[in-house]
Order: C-alpha cells, then structure tokens, then sequence
C-alpha cells in the first residue's frame, strides 16, 4: 500500500523518533484565498537574528536530559518574541505561557526575502555596479 489513512491525533507531550519522520504539510493552492506576497521581507529578516545559545539546566532536566540527538544543551535557532513582531502567524504561545515558533513557516519569509534581494542585485548589474542609476 502506497497510500494509508491514518486518524488524527494529539498530544501534550513530546514526541521523538530517532529514525526518519516523514510529513508533508497541505499547500494546495484550491485550499487558500487572499494570497498576499509577503511584503518588505528583508526588512522583516533584519528584525530577527539566528542565534546560538545555552538551554537552562532546568530545561535540559526536564526534557529528560541531554541526550545527544534532541536534547542538547548548546543549540542554535531564533528568539519566538522576535519572530512575533514580524511574522506573528508562525509563532504560538502554549498555555503556560511559554512561545513556540512553526520553524518550517519561516522558510517563505526567507525565499521571499532571497527574491528582494535578487532584484536588488539584478538592478545593480543593469545599472553598471552603480546603486544610484547613473551607469
């Protein structure tokens, strides 16, 4: 079988598989109205960092502890409060107050930003290397 049906389900835990998860999330263009490009991506880009950082030891403990492939205690990825204030749709704030961020939803901020600065780039080159259009 190609093709299995399986029943949605939930959970307040954590889940973690140690081989691969295969997924693909609905994008169909049928499914979605008031499509807007996103607008000043690089501005918005310019808002938020990639950043490197240590979990708290009490993190880390309630996690289960370090174990080398999903929990670690130095890591890298973005601050939710700055995703927030730009792209507020991928970022959830659970019940306990804590903010979570849909990772993958960043990517169309990202190939949207790339685009701005392709045309950028592409101005640039039309324009002998000159930003101000003089050639």
């Amino acid at each position: 079988v190609l093709f299995r049906s399986t029943a949605a389900s939930g959970t307040a835990g954590e889940i973690r598989a140690t081989n691969n998860v295969t997924a693909f999330y609905t994008s169909d263009k049928n499914l979605k109205e008031n499509i807007v490009t996103i607008a000043n991506a690089l501005q918005k880009i310019d808002q938020i960092r990639g950043v490197t950082f240590d979990w708290k030891d009490e993190v880390i403990q309630k996690r289960g502890g370090e174990d080398k492939m999903f929990v670690r205690k130095h890591d890298t990825g973005v601050i939710a409060q700055e995703i927030e204030k730009v792209l507020p749709e991928v970022v959830a704030t659970r019940e306990n107050g804590i903010k979570a961020v849909k990772y993958d939803r960043i990517v169309a901020l990202l190939i949207q930003g790339i685009k701005e600065l392709k045309t950028e780039l592409d101005d640039i080159k039309k324009n002998g290397g000159c930003k101000c259009g003089c050639k």
